[in-house]
């Protein structure tokens, strides 16, 4: 039998409450049984968020006025347990690590320079790798990665009291017992650091004007590539750490995309109409293309305009396994409500769809289809923010 992920993340701020709660969708909720192979997609299905897992709260302000906003938050991981860790870090640069299979929180890090809202992340390897959305000359720290340093050499410790000389540096067998989602700071600052990274070259250009990062993704493996428009699109090698133009052209996709070597394509959602889509980008930086174009669209326009009148403001594509993903997207819908006495009052409605998608290649190298399975859609309240994994 095949296996694929039982469970979705989805984390969404409360800002009436300066919280961010980190909630489990059961991913089988979105595909019909096996036994229904070829059911026909229903309508999309209203439901309830599942209670939180727990929930993560950011700093508070200084003037005592409430708590800062998560900036970001990202899914990575080390070893064997690939994409188990959940990072996010607030305005004032503080990380949080969450470990999604230990159920285990690490102790706070704080990156070298605070990032601002919707910085740009990637796992890449064993590392996670974060850069400004829109890069800034006179910024400190642009681009950094969190890596572990487990196997580095640590400075000897300074000799205590000898007051203190039964103080447990260890911990000892009476400690194994289960605690919850509490750590020790063994687990936090001691094994992962923050490390700054040199920025784009064009950062540091005499007229380079501060601009948005349009689209990002990982070629090769070790390569990060970003582009942004009038500027043209930049590899950074991981492995060597520098920096190189990859072409004037744009990636032809909006936000992150990911490779799947199953299928030898990118995936990710195409620049204007935010639908899901496939390309190669294999040989880009060697035929010196002018423009790359997106290889196939794989997603229906009106799959993305539930009710109508919604605007689209962000999306997510999750791969399960065994041929299964998910689609999240958060919709915006404004409207004008009237009342009994002629008076208009502007509403704002929010909300998140999740649909599950099954996706097949016409042997190696061939067309790639997806069939659509359920759609649940998933009102939120508050949010300003949210991440699904």
């Amino acid at each position: 039998m095949s296996k694929w992920r039982r469970y979705l993340y989805l984390v969404m701020d409360r800002f009436d409450k300066g919280i961010y709660p980190l909630r489990r969708i059961d991913s089988s909720s979105l595909f019909f049984p096996a036994n229904q192979p070829h059911a026909t997609p229903s309508k999309v299905e209203d439901a309830r968020l599942p209670q939180p897992c727990l929930s993560f709260t950011p700093t508070p302000c200084t003037d005592g006025t409430g708590s800062r906003n998560f900036d970001f938050f990202a899914l990575f991981g080390r070893g064997e347990r690939k994409k188990s860790l959940i990072a996010g870090a607030d305005e004032n640069g503080f990380t949080v690590m969450y470990d999604l299979d230990q159920r285990t929180v690490h102790n706070t890090l704080r990156l070298n320079e605070p990032k601002q809202i919707d910085p740009i992340s990637l796992a890449v390897g064993d590392a996670l790798y974060v850069m400004e959305r829109r890069p800034h000359p006179d910024n400190r720290c642009n681009f950094e990665s969190l890596v572990h340093s487990l196997d580095e050499p640590k400075p000897p410790m300074e000799e205590e009291e000898d007051d203190d000389d039964d103080l447990e540096l260890e911990p000892t067998e009476d400690d194994d017992d289960d605690l919850g989602p509490i750590a020790t700071e063994y687990d936090g600052i001691s094994d992962w650091r923050w490390r700054c990274l040199e920025p784009p070259p064009y950062v540091l250009e005499p007229d380079y004007n501060p601009t948005r990062i349009s689209a990002y993704t990982v070629v090769g493996g070790s390569n990060i590539w970003i582009s942004t428009p009038d500027i043209g699109t930049y590899s950074f090698d991981t492995v060597a750490g520098k920096w190189s133009k990859a072409g004037k052209w744009l990636l032809p996709f909006r936000g992150r995309a990911d490779y799947f070597p199953e299928y030898d394509s990118w995936l990710g959602f195409t620049a204007k109409s935010g639908l899901l889509c496939s390309f190669n980008l294999s040989n880009a930086a060697s035929v010196r293309a002018k423009r790359l174009v997106v290889r196939s669209v794989l997603e229906e326009k009106e799959d993305m305009r539930e009710g109508g009148g919604c605007m689209l403001s962000d999306a997510y594509l999750v791969h399960l396994g065994s041929g299964k993903f998910c689609v999240a997207k958060f919709f915006r819908k404004e409207y004008n409500l009237v009342t009994k006495e002629c008076h208009v009052v502007p509403q704002l409605e929010e909300f998140v769809v999740f649909t599950g998608f099954v996706m097949d290649q016409d042997g190696p190298g061939g067309a790639l289809r997806v069939t659509k399975h359920k759609s649940r859609r998933y009102a939120t309240e508050a949010m300003t923010n949210g991440w699904v994994f």
